[in-house]
């Protein structure tokens, strides 16, 4: 029974030492990187969040089928890209706690009490050796002193029987800049994550005048409306066009003066322009585009009632229903003239249990809609245009966390790149016509560090020679 126990947690041990070994591995590293890569450049040829009709008309029925079973037409927001996103995290914490200890003792590690000694040297890669027969070993040690404040540290002292030991290092904390770099990364990756899951982007399009508290998300080929929890209102709308000679306008800036409404109170107002958003409780709203809205006046004529001609209001784009009856009206759009007849607009009629209808009102000719032999007849009064402004709102509870690790990124780039743990032993003995021995050693940039040390030795040689 014991023995059964002992091979059980045997197994349960190789195991996990098995999948430690994968997810420290540089190869899981290298290879997850290239996979992003790939993605990336593939979510950036294959347009993200289109309609499918678009697809299905740029890649045929059979294609678009297998690319949506893979969620490539939403790759960023799919359970697998954050699954990998994910994996690559582990990956850097694993690597990160298998080498962190020993570099963290290196950082930490008291110096040796029998100071520089000669197995010691045979492992430095930087060693000197100064004759000076002359000096006194404290006057001596005056003077290294005072040289590795210039060009390393304030030394610490270790005394032995026959030398002094000075020893002088700086930069010892440049060691933790790979590491830093590392939790930059995987605070920027759990940032996309969080953005990922919890973030969403949405559109809504404001007449100037109007208010509205919600947004409409595309979900596949849905518009699907949310709540915002707030009021935004368009006070005002302008657009300014180059002055240039023709008959087209070229707009060069247009902007929206937007007020946030709570409880019935204005809280905030802004000037929103192209890459100047607005935000508030965490929403942005960017100025993306602009269009004109129509608001229709419509008359309707009963068959059964020819005396009493009603009149009804529509709004381009949104579906009312046509008093006393069961069908609903959809202005579809607005076009100035219609093939030489003037003034009309495109409208859908929805009957229960019928397909859509479409149908032309147009203006100069009232009887037109009588050749549908419906119920009524439509006639189109007046068509009144308002501007309105074209909002895209994001939310993106990850971004932040993302800049702090953007500039963690930096920082620890930095630290990595032009910092190094530079180390300088200095053995002076205590006997005159001894050797006084310099020996150092340097992490990386160690050009930089034989420049500093060689200038030490010269500083030294140079005093002794005096």
């Amino acid at each position: 029974m014991k023995e059964s126990k002992i091979t059980a947690k045997g197994k349960g041990k190789r195991v996990f030492v098995t999948l430690f070994d994968l997810f420290r591995s540089l190869k899981l590293t290298v290879f997850l990187l290239i996979l992003l890569a790939l993605l990336s450049i593939i979510g950036t040829m294959i347009t993200q969040n289109a309609p499918s009709s678009d697809y299905i008309q740029r890649y045929g029925t059979s294609l678009y089928e297998v690319l949506n079973f893979f969620n490539l037409f939403d790759m960023y927001h799919s359970w697998w890209f954050s699954a990998i996103l994910l994996l690559l995290v582990i990956n850097l914490i694993a690597c990160s706690v298998q080498r962190l200890p020993g570099v963290w003792r290196q950082i930490f590690r008291e110096s040796d009490s029998e100071g520089l000694v000669d197995s010691t040297l045979r492992i430095l890669p930087y060693v000197e050796k100064i004759r000076d027969p002359k000096s006194e070993y404290s006057k001596s040690e005056e003077v290294i002193r005072s040289s590795l404040k210039i060009w390393f540290s304030d030394p610490e002292r270790i005394e032995t029987e026959s030398s002094i030991t000075l020893f002088s290092e700086k930069g010892k904390f440049s060691r933790l800049g790979v590491y830093l770099t590392h939790l930059s990364i995987i605070v920027i990756l759990i940032g996309g994550i969080l953005g990922s899951l919890y973030g969403f982007k949405g559109h809504v399009e404001i007449p100037e005048g109007e208010t509205v508290d919600r947004i409409f998300l595309r979900i596949k080929d849905e518009e699907v409306p949310k709540q915002i929890g707030f009021s935004v209102r368009c006070d005002d709308f302008n657009i300014t066009y180059y002055d240039l000679k023709g008959p087209e306008k070229h707009v060069k800036e247009y902007r929206t003066l937007l007020s946030i409404v709570e409880n019935g109170k204005q809280v905030l107002q802004k000037t929103v322009m192209v890459n100047h958003p607005l935000h508030y409780r965490g929403l942005s709203f960017y100025q993306s585009r602009f269009g004109t809205v129509h608001d229709v006046a419509l008359g309707v004529q009963y068959r059964d009632n020819k005396k009493e001609k009603g009149m009804m209001k529509a709004v381009e784009g949104k579906t009312v229903p046509i008093p006393n009856s069961d069908t609903h009206i959809r202005v579809l759009e607005y076009v100035p003239q219609v093939h030489n007849f003037g003034e009309g607009v495109q409208v859908l009629l929805f009957k229960p249990n019928q397909e859509p209808q479409a149908c032309w009102l147009l203006k100069g000719f009232p009887k037109f809609d009588q050749q549908r032999g419906d119920e009524f007849i439509l006639t189109l009064e007046s068509v009144a245009s308002r501007e309105y402004t074209g909002l895209q709102v994001t939310r993106d509870p990850g971004v932040w966390i993302v800049w702090g690790g953007s500039a963690l990124l930096i920082f620890g780039v930095i630290v990595s790149f032009f910092f190094s743990h530079q180390r300088v032993w200095v053995r002076i003995p205590k006997s005159f016509g001894g050797e006084v021995v310099l020996a150092g050693s340097a992490n990386k940039n160690r050009v930089s560090f034989e420049k500093s040390f060689g200038e030490l030795v010269n500083s030294l040689r140079s005093s002794g020679n005096k």
